[in-house]
């Protein structure tokens, strides 16, 4: 779960807060988010939230700070996440074996102690080991297999890339000049590059990012390394299925788990691409490049867009 949850006691408090500013919501009264068109209800977000202050100790911190908004984001976020996985396992036919729920819960001490420090709860916690096992097998499918190529160049600036991103999806002819534009390493190559082939197994910084959660003909922005140090902007050209490198076979359980869980959701994110998520202004707006709900658009994590030839088609 997110640093930012810290735990509340005065549900009274909360409540009330839950209740205000219930407005139209997205698409209809009552509803938190409308995802492909089936609504997440406002009862439930404001149940679950409600949950989690009663069970973590610590929430006063964000009751004091007046944080309590940031909760019920978490919430309503693993809401809609999870209706991403359903739409994947079902598109992929992944069928999960109850077992392994069962067992990967247990290994962590049972129910109460596995949503411990997060936003689930002990009924709710099956459900997301298993949209995690769900992501898990999707990224086995697809780890050795998946090919974008890509068009992409990269700034230190968070707000350049974002901007220049949103450029390129208005107009994607943009995309050469920024290319030819792009400051050069530290080396002294170009950090750019077109018709770029990549794969997870020869690039693993990417593993987690947005390269994989889109169609072609999206343009992407994201940090390019956890200091957050340079941004890359890229724009989806292809996505490919290729055979596996000579090795490559049992990379899946090479990896670590949690990142396999990252690779796996954004292919959720593709299956799910035609899934319109609407967020009840309330809460704010979905973000897909950290997979959350966030107050405002200009604090979204990075910047997705279709191009606007894409969009004519």
């Amino acid at each position: 779960m997110s640093t930012v949850l810290k735990r509340f006691s005065l549900v009274g408090v909360a409540v009330a807060l839950l209740a205000t500013g219930c407005g139209t919501g997205p698409a209809k009264a009552g509803s938190a988010a409308i995802v492909g068109g089936q609504a997440i209800e406002l009862k439930t977000v404001q149940d679950r939230t409600i949950t989690v202050l009663k069970k973590e100790p610590a929430a006063q911190q964000m009751q004091d700070q007046g944080k309590l908004d940031q909760v019920s984001r978490l919430v309503l976020a693993d809401e809609i996440s999870h209706r991403i996985a359903d739409f994947a396992a079902q598109h992929e036919n992944i069928v999960v074996d109850g077992t392994k729920v069962y067992d990967a819960i247990q290994e962590k001490g049972g129910p109460e102690a596995a949503a411990k420090q997060s936003e689930q709860d002990a009924t709710t916690i099956e459900r997301r080991t298993r949209d995690v096992l769900v992501m898990g097998e999707l990224a086995k499918r697809n780890l050795s297999t998946l090919e974008v190529v890509i068009d992409f160049f990269q700034v230190k600036d968070p707000k350049e890339a974002k901007e220049k991103a949103a450029e390129v999806a208005a107009d994607a002819s943009k995309m050469s000049r920024f290319i030819q534009e792009a400051p050069r390493t530290t080396g002294g190559q170009q950090a750019s590059a077109t018709n770029q082939k990549v794969r997870v197994t020869e690039n693993p910084s990417l593993v987690h990012t947005m390269l994989w959660g889109v169609k072609p003909g999206t343009v992407v922005a994201f940090p390019a390394d956890e200091q957050q140090s340079s941004w890359m902007v890229a724009l989806v050209k292809e996505r490919n299925k290729v055979s596996p490198t000579p090795g490559e076979d049992d990379l899946s359980e090479r990896i670590d788990p949690r990142l396999l869980a990252a690779f796996g959701l954004r292919i959720a994110q593709f299956l799910a691409a035609d899934l319109n998520i609407e967020v009840n202004p309330r809460y704010g707006v979905w973000d897909p490049t950290d997979a959350t709900v966030v107050g405002s658009a200009g604090e979204r994590a990075g910047f997705v867009g279709v191009t606007a030839t894409k969009n004519k088609s």
